[in-house]
């Protein structure tokens, strides 16, 4: 049901100058930003539901919520996108004169715990906010924040949930601390969980891994692994909530011939990431390669100071254990076409999903190798210890769209996992 609902509120701003669209608004809803469930999620409002924002200045765009009597700003991030779905990366108030104005198909950020309580009828008068409705709270309460324009800048709190070590390309959170290879920058390449404000876990990762095999021109089997890519970081925007990162990257398929760039965008939040691949190929595959496929896992880290590591999906009916040894359970695992999985540890737990558009001709199949005794090159790492992830076939049938396949990564630490 769409609702309007006009409001003053001056008196509540204590002259802030706000400055409200007169015209009525339908309500939208904003939902979480990556379905994490955690205290630090994210909630995204998709601009094209705020039709009386857009058009305006990104600077004057500002989210409230009431809370105490009285509405407040929240800590806010507006990221821009193309009608491909792609992130605008650049600093579009710094290339021209003109300010950057709010897009049907940009996003507009917050946190899902700033969502408050309802504005009293009451409060009913001559300007009008956009009351939004926050979707999917954890405690099953309904939860809503007020967006509109502020004739200044929009002034909210200056916390940051999230930062950027740009030496050491890393992203810290209040649960772990990532950081991405300087060789391959699209790869992850460690992970440290937050033991507590001071300390950090070792690292627990050996190595992210992507591969390509298939068959070229109907006769010549490839393989490919990270040695056969070339990649660099192009673009990197740090907010209060989220900071993306974007890599170019090409894959040589014989001789110097590469492929087209692959982008592929890191959208970090202080609970998750989402690694979107946005493929963009301008040939239809068919015509070139067939029995295509793609494995793309993370290699944990066996050392005996770690905790034990154990791996569940909703395929398996018991928790599988990493320890270097394949068993016909681990074999089973290898057999399931799903988009979901887990690792889980003392130090806590991470939950990865698989999104595929529906126009995505692609098939997943959860991945498993846990052999110690199995180099993979060309890694210096030696063995595979619960080396998991995706194996994805049918690429040859893609067409020449754009498309977005997104791998969701939530994580929780053991002491938010337990409580207190």
């Amino acid at each position: 049901m769409r609702r309007y609902m006009p409001l003053s509120i001056a008196c509540l701003l204590g002259g802030a100058g706000l400055l409200i669209a007169t015209s009525a608004l339908a309500q939208p809803t904003a939902l979480p930003a990556s379905g994490c469930a955690s205290p630090d999620a994210l909630a995204v409002i998709p601009a094209a539901e705020l039709p009386a924002l857009l058009g305006k200045p990104l600077q004057q765009i500002t989210l409230l919520h009431y809370r105490d009597e009285r509405l407040s700003p929240i800590i806010t991030q507006i990221d821009q996108r193309d009608s491909d779905g792609r992130y605008l990366l650049e600093d579009a108030s710094a290339t021209d004169d003109r300010p950057a104005v709010l897009g049907p198909d940009d996003e507009i950020i917050f946190r899902l715990s700033d969502s408050a309580a309802r504005l009293p009828p009451e409060s009913a008068g001559t300007a009008s906010l956009v009351e939004i409705e926050v979707g999917d709270l954890q405690d099953g309460q309904a939860g809503w924040v007020y967006a509109g324009l502020s004739e200044h800048a929009a002034q909210a709190p200056a916390h940051r949930q999230i930062r950027y070590q740009t030496d050491a390309d890393s992203v810290e959170t209040a649960v772990n601390r990532i950081g991405f290879s300087s060789q391959h920058p699209f790869l992850v390449d460690s992970f440290q969980w937050r033991l507590n404000a001071d300390n950090w876990s070792p690292n627990v990762l050996d190595a992210m891994k992507i591969r390509h095999q298939g068959v070229m021109f109907g006769f010549i089997p490839f393989r490919r692994t990270s040695k056969d890519y070339s990649s660099r970081l192009t673009r990197v925007k740090t907010g209060p909530l989220r900071i993306i990162r974007r890599t170019e990257n090409n894959v040589r398929i014989v001789w110097r011939l590469k492929t087209p760039a692959l982008y592929i965008d890191y959208v970090m939040m202080p609970d998750s990431f989402v690694m979107d691949t946005i493929v963009d190929i301008p040939f239809n595959l068919g015509l070139f390669f067939s029995d295509v496929e793609t494995l793309t896992t993370v290699d944990w880290r066996s050392a005996p100071t770690l905790p034990e590591l154990t791996i569940r999906s909703p395929g398996t009916t018991s928790s599988l254990v990493a320890n270097g040894q394949m068993s016909d359970e681990k074999y089973q695992f290898n057999t399931i076409s799903d988009t979901r999985f887990s690792v889980h540890s003392a130090y806590g737990s991470v939950f990865v999903a698989l999104d595929i558009p529906d126009d995505f001709p692609i098939q997943p199949w959860l991945y498993l190798s846990d052999r110690n005794d199995v180099a993979d090159p060309p890694e210096q790492q030696p063995g595979q210890f619960g080396n998991v992830g995706y194996r994805t076939t049918g690429w040859e049938n893609i067409d020449t769209e754009v498309h977005h396949l997104k791998f969701t990564t939530c994580m929780t630490t053991a002491e938010a996992e337990h409580g207190p």
